[in-house]
Formats: C-alpha cells, structure tokens, sequence
C-alpha cells in the first residue's frame, strides 16, 4: 500500500534538483505509458469494444471520446506518435495537433508541436477547417444564461455561455466599462473582477431615451484576424463567412492579419460599412425592426435585404433595421429573408429561403429552389 505521508517525508529529504531530475523521468514514463494506451484503445475501438458516449475508467465520456478521437488519428501520424512515446508531447499537445496535421506535415509538427503551448495548437485546430453556416447556427442556437440565488448567502449567481460575436461583443462592452470605473483621487484601485460586476449592473440600468425614437443597438470595436489561409477569427473563434458579412454593416472593425502561426504582420485600418447618415436614414425611415411583427425600437441593426456575397448594395433600398436577435434568422446567416420593397410600410414579406418564389429568388439573387 502506497503510504502517502512516509513518501512526502522521504521527498522533502532529497536536494531540489534532484526532485526536478525525478519529476522529469515520471513525466516522461506516463507520456510513454499513455501513448501505449492510445494504441491499445484504437485496437478496442476496431473491436468494437469501446462505446464513446459513455464514461470508461473513471473518465467522463468527453474524454473517452477525445482519446478515441485520438488514437484514430494518430495511426496516420507515425512520427507524431513517436515523439509523444519519446515524452515530448503532453496529453493537451497531442490531441490538439492530431486534430489538424496531416501524413504530409506529420515529420514538421513531430518537430514543432513539443514547442508549442496547447493553447496555441489548439488555436490552430479550430483554424484546420472553415466554420460551416450550419456550425455558426448550432452555436448560436447552444447560448444560455442561467441565474440561481444562494439565499443563506444572499447571492445570485451567474452561468452561462454565448457564441462567437455575441461573446467577443460582451467582453470588449465589459472589459471597456470596466476600466472607465477609476477610483476617486487618492483612493486604491478596486479589483477588475468588483469592477467588472458593477459595469454588468451599469448595463441593465435604463437610459434615458424617448421610446418613440429608434435607437441603434451598440456598434462593438472588434479586432478580425485574418490568416493567409484560414478562416477570420473573432477572439481567437474562427467565424463562418456568413456571420462576418452580416457583421461587417454593424460593427467597426479592425482587420489584423497574421501569419500561419498566429502572429500579427499587419494591421489594417478601422472601417465601417455603412456611413452614420446612411444608418440614420434607415432608423428614421422603419421607426423599429422589420422582422414580421417585432417593432422592437431599440438596439436595432442594419440587414441587407440582398447580401452583399449575393450581389447586393449598400443603397438605402436594399436595406432594413430589425434587431439583433431577428437579425441573426435572416440570409446570409440565417433561413430567412425579407423580400419586398423596404420603402413601403407593408411592402416586405418574411420568407424561408425553401418556400421562395421565382421572383423573390431573383430579387435575392439566388436560384430559386427546386420543385419537390
């Protein structure tokens, strides 16, 4: 029987450096001993005696079914393989690199990937592949904020988690507000995580705004990554083409672009799409949201009834205000449009992309569906 408390009086016997020396050998052997694992695991996993979606040796099924994942990669990866055997490659290291090299690059990351933070590698998966319009939708559909109160306490608490912009947008809104809280002349800085809480509570106190006047919803200062090869990344979150369009008339934008290893090699010049008189125009124009029914008046955005991907412009014509959670549902992003003439009142009508008709199809510049 291991006795945890004689071994920890031996340990503290022994001069650091060789405690170091020691450290390194057993991470070494467990590297070495997981790497066996992975291999028996792909042979359990042909045998089909390893189910995924269930917990397996005391593991969550997550990470039984990120070491499956794993172990069927790396049979393609011999050289990664080995440098994992040889105790160069962490756990986080090897399933992050796994998931984006290739037999082709197998020998470089074998090289680079030990030099690498897990974070980084990571990074570089998400970055392997362009987000599908279908992905950005799912993580749309996955966000949630849930409260609870501890009362013997008196606290609420807070969990919860938002996609891609919505994330970037409510980060930069905090972070900003924030660090504009400056203590009083002589006072102590309280900590970011006091300020960060009072900034939340400043969001949810109402302005003071007549509520026959549309206003616009918050234009977020977002900084896009752009790679040579890859998709643009929002807060280290690769973001489908769709979602940046429909970002790009709501939001300044920065764009940096970097190199295959993340590094910044130029940063562009702030834009916005849409000129302040010509948002104006579409706020004063509509008076509130578009979309069916909702005439929500505040927090609205700016859609392009024809994407500009589409063939579309920037004239007033072609564009409408609806608010952020309906803007979200229409084309590029989402399954429907708004097809009509903007400057009318009741000239436009909601339509899922499936049920267009040729008509509406040509004003949106795409093909009209198919007959069933």
């Amino acid at each position: 029987m291991f006795a945890i408390a004689d071994h920890l009086d031996e340990l503290r016997c022994w001069p650091t450096d060789r405690l170091e020396r020691r450290r390194v050998e057993l991470v070494q052997a467990k590297r070495r001993l997981e790497t066996e694992e992975l291999a028996i695991v792909r042979v359990l996993d042909e045998r089909g005696r390893i189910d995924a979606t269930v917990g397996d040796q005391g593991e969550s099924p997550r990470t039984v079914r990120d070491r499956v994942e794993t172990a069927r990669r790396l049979e393609s990866l011999p050289e990664i393989a080995a440098a994992a055997y040889d105790g160069a490659l962490s756990a986080e290291q090897l399933s992050a690199v796994t998931r984006f090299a290739d037999e082709g690059s197998d020998a470089e990351w074998a090289r680079r990937a030990p030099n690498v933070t897990p974070g980084e590698l990571a990074r570089m998966a998400r970055n392997a592949s362009k987000p599908a319009t279908d992905e950005s939708r799912a993580r749309y559909e996955a966000r949630e904020l849930r409260m609870w109160w501890t009362h013997d306490k008196g606290m609420l608490h807070l969990r919860g988690q938002l996609p891609d912009v919505m994330g970037a947008t409510l980060e930069a809104t905090i972070t900003k507000l924030t660090e504009q809280l400056k203590p009083a002349t002589g006072q102590a800085w309280d900590s970011f995580e006091h300020r960060a809480a009072d900034a939340l509570l400043a969001l949810c106190e109402e302005p003071e705004t007549n509520e026959q006047t549309p206003t616009l919803a918050s234009r977020p200062a977002l900084h896009v990554a752009v790679p040579e090869h890859g998709p643009a990344e929002i807060a280290g979150i690769p973001i489908a083409d769709s979602l940046l369009e429909q970002l790009r008339a709501n939001a300044t934008i920065e764009p940096v672009l970097v190199d295959d290893d993340g590094v910044a090699v130029a940063i562009g010049k702030r834009f916005s799409v849409l000129s302040p008189k010509v948002i104006r125009a579409v706020l004063l124009r509509d008076g509130g949201c578009r979309y069916a029914n909702c005439r929500a008046r505040r927090g609205l955005q700016v859609h392009h009834l024809r994407p500009r991907s589409w063939g579309g412009s920037d004239d007033i014509s072609g564009l409408v205000a609806v608010c952020a959670r309906h803007h979200r549902m229409l084309v590029p992003h989402g399954r429907w449009a708004l097809v009509g003439n903007p400057n009318q009142p009741d000239g436009l009508q909601l339509t899922r992309l499936d049920d267009l008709s040729p008509d509406q199809a040509e004003q949106l510049g795409r093909p009209p569906p198919r007959a069933p």
